[in-house]
This record gives structure tokens, C-alpha cells and sequence, in this order.
């Protein structure tokens, strides 16, 4: 399709311009009056603008029509005798028998003709509907700062996106929205506000907790995760929750060495908690630990944080984990960028299934990254931390719970 866009002084001036460029069979797009010249927007005048097109097919067929159109053949008359021009008529001309048969012909071809006429009117009239779906289109784009989203649903688009939730997610809770609701209850915020969250609950799915009266139940629990994130402070909480209030047999074990910090920081908790705990260098210290403590009712694993820019140190710690009695779980802060998560998320892929404990959650507005995390990458929620105190600052990641937290109810 060509396209052109015009300025003038009113419309049927630019259907002139049109007429002109395009011929009849052009089609207008889009129009808008605008204001031209003037400083500072004083003292302009308002013109219209026009954008308007034409099928480049519907011009070459037109112009190949006219290039086989026959040239009438003119019989230079003046230069024979009238006698033998009328001879040559009479010799040409047809006899009876023949005009009966282009009369028979004729009969024949009329019904062929006919539905011809018949497909020819309906392509017609398909191609105005096509025609008029374009305008409406093109509307719609001109009118709208996002094309996909209805201008009155723009208001809850940029509302979703400062909660960190990502375009795609965004534009898939809205259109479901335009399905579902008629253009008459669009106004009604609160409905709309009750659908977002309950479309987002449904979204994030289960939450996969820790049940160790479940007969399936893996009694190993390792938390793995970069550096920086609360790995150490998470499995304190996750001790004192099984130990203090759910009153089990827990054990800790730290392979964590390479930070002194660490080691004394959670031998710290256990002693006020009131459980053992073991510290392990190798794969042999950490089998005799599994061993010693095999009778306690959960085993809790602290690691290393680990680069996930280095894949030799994360294959180092797979050789602590590959035993598959180990349930293993990413631990992820909320207030990391969300590109740094995915990318965690990928090569950390090859040390743990698909449990998600996020922490900070405190100490950031825009927590939609949780939701990004369940939808583009199939993981599951299973805890979050929302502070320092242990265990206070521990919960189940219930996922009506972190819709609230999405939208600060």
C-alpha cells in the first residue's frame, strides 16, 4: 500500500489533494486537525491532517487494464471506391446461421456471467468491511498510548508497571479485562481493582511449603542462592520456625567456610536457638554430618553465595547437592534488578528444581518481580522474609499474601 499524508486548510481540500495523487479507489487512514504555526502555540491556525493510502494492486491493475485496451482500427476508406468498400461489408458481414449460434452461446455463458457479478459484489463488500476495520485500527493506535490496552485501562497499566510487573504480564491482565467486562463497566475501579487482584493470586499458583508430616517429605533442606541475598539469616528463621514453634528435631550444617562471619553468625543462632550444628570442608565431612544427625526430623543446609557469573563454583557446590534425598531452594531478594534474577535463576537451574524463597521484601516498593518469576520461569513459592527478626519475619509465601504485599494493602 502507498501512503501519503496531507495538510489542509479543511477536509474536503485534502479529499481534493487525495482525488488527485490517489484517483477514487484511495482510502483515508486517519485524520486530526492540528495546530500550525504560531509561537509558543499563539497565533497558529488550525489545519486538518489527513493520512490516506491506496492498494498499489488495485493501481497496476488498473494500469494494465489500460495498456491492453484494443485501438479501434480505422479502415482508410478514401482511398478505395465506395463500390468495393461496401463489398468488403458485405463479405465480412455475418450470416444468420452464425448470430444464431452467438445468440445460443451467449444464452449459455449468462448464468456463468451472473455468479460472476454475484462473487464479484460480496469481494466487494468484504473488502469495505476490511476497509473499515483498518480505520478503526488505525484509530485506535493514534488515540492510544499503549495500541494493545483501551485508553481507559491506562491508568491501571502504569499503576501495574511501578509495581515492577513486567510489560508482557501487564498487557495480558488488561486484555483479559476488555474481554471480560463491557466498555460501560470500565469506569468501575473498584470491580477492576478486585479482578487485578484476584487475576494476579491466580497467577502466582501454589505455594509449595515444607510439611514434614507428609510421607513423601525430604527431611534435607540446603538453601542455595548469589551472595548478598540473606541465605545465613533465611535458614535461621526457617530453624527457629521448625524448632520453636513447629517443635521439631533440627539440625544445621554450614559448608559455608569461606567466610568466618558466616559460620560464627549462625553457630550464634543455634546456640540460642538450642540445636547442634555441624561445619563441613569436604564431601566427607558432609556424609558423616548426614549420618550423625539422620535421626532428626529436618537437617538444615547453609552454602556459600555463589557468583552466578561462575559456573565452576556452582558446579563445585552441585557435588555437596547432586545426593537426591537433598531438597534444594533458591533463595532470591526481591530488591535485586530483575535482569540480575533471571539470570540467577538460569544458572542456579542446574543445582536446584523449582522453589523460590524470596527475601527483603521489606525494603522495596515494587515487588512485581515475584509474579515475573512464577509466570516466565514455572517456579514456585515457598517462603519470603520481610525483615530482620528471627523468626518473626518468616512467612509462607500464601499467594493472596503477596498480591497484598504487590499492592500495599
Amino acid at each position: 500500500m502507498r501512503i501519503k499524508k496531507y495538510e489542509a486548510n479543511s477536509m474536503n481540500d485534502a479529499v481534493r489533494m487525495i482525488k488527485k495523487d490517489f484517483g477514487p479507489d484511495a482510502v483515508i487512514l486517519h485524520s486530526r486537525t492540528i495546530n500550525k504555526g504560531g509561537m509558543f502555540g499563539l497565533f497558529g491556525r488550525d489545519v486538518v491532517e489527513v493520512m490516506a493510502g491506496i492498494d498499489v494492486n488495485i493501481v497496476e491493475k488498473k494500469q494494465n487494464q489500460e495498456a491492453r485496451k484494443p485501438v479501434a482500427a480505422q479502415i482508410p476508406t478514401q482511398q478505395y471506391p465506395k463500390e468495393q468498400v461496401a463489398q468488403q461489408r458485405n463479405i465480412y458481414a455475418p450470416r444468420e446461421e452464425t448470430k444464431q449460434y452467438f445468440r445460443e452461446l451467449t444464452q449459455e455463458i449468462s448464468p456463468i456471467t451472473s455468479s460472476l457479478e454475484q462473487k464479484v459484489t460480496t469481494l466487494t463488500r468484504e473488502m469495505d468491511d476490511i476497509k473499515e476495520t483498518l480505520n478503526i485500527i488505525v484509530r485506535k493506535v493514534a488515540n492510544s498510548p499503549h495500541p494493545m490496552i483501551s485508553p481507559k485501562l491506562m491508568g491501571y497499566y502504569k499503576q501495574l508497571e511501578s509495581k515492577g510487573i513486567s510489560e508482557d504480564l501487564i498487557v495480558s491482565i488488561l486484555q483479559n479485562i476488555e474481554n471480560d467486562f463491557e466498555d460501560k463497566d470500565l469506569d468501575n475501579k473498584q470491580r477492576i481493582n478486585d479482578y487485578i487482584r484476584g487475576k494476579v493470586i491466580e497467577m502466582l499458583g501454589t505455594t509449595n511449603q515444607i510439611d514434614l508430616d507428609a510421607p513423601d517429605a525430604k527431611k534435607i533442606i540446603a538453601l542455595v542462592g548469589p551472595t548478598g541475598v540473606g541465605k545465613t539469616t533465611t535458614i535461621a528463621k526457617m530453624a527457629a520456625n521448625f524448632s520453636l514453634i513447629q517443635k521439631k528435631k533440627v539440625a544445621l550444617i554450614t559448608i559455608d567456610t569461606f567466610r568466618v562471619a558466616a559460620i560464627e553468625q549462625l553457630r550464634n543462632y543455634s546456640n540460642i536457638i538450642g540445636i547442634p550444628m555441624e561445619v563441613v570442608f569436604n564431601i566427607e565431612d558432609f556424609t558423616q554430618a548426614l549420618r550423625k544427625h539422620k535421626d532428626m526430623d529436618i537437617i538444615l543446609i547453609d552454602t556459600a553465595g555463589r557468583s552466578p557469573n561462575n559456573r565452576s563454583q556452582i558446579l563445585e557446590l552441585k557435588k555437596f547437592l547432586r545426593n537426591s534425598f537433598v531438597d534444594t531452594y533458591l533463595v532470591l531478594s526481591v530488591t535485586s534488578k530483575s535482569k540480575d534474577i533471571y539470570n540467577t535463576i538460569q544458572i542456579y537451574s542446574a543445582i536446584f528444581d523449582d522453589k523460590i524463597i524470596f527475601t527483603k521484601v521489606d525494603e522495596t516498593d515494587s515487588r512485581g518481580v515475584i509474579l515475573d518469576v512464577v509466570q516466565k520461569y514455572h517456579k514456585k513459592l515457598s517462603y519470603f522474609t520481610n525483615g530482620q527478626n528471627v523468626p518473626d519475619d518468616f512467612e509462607v509465601a500464601n499467594p493472596g499474601k503477596i498480591a497484598d504485599l504487590i499492592f500495599d494493602v
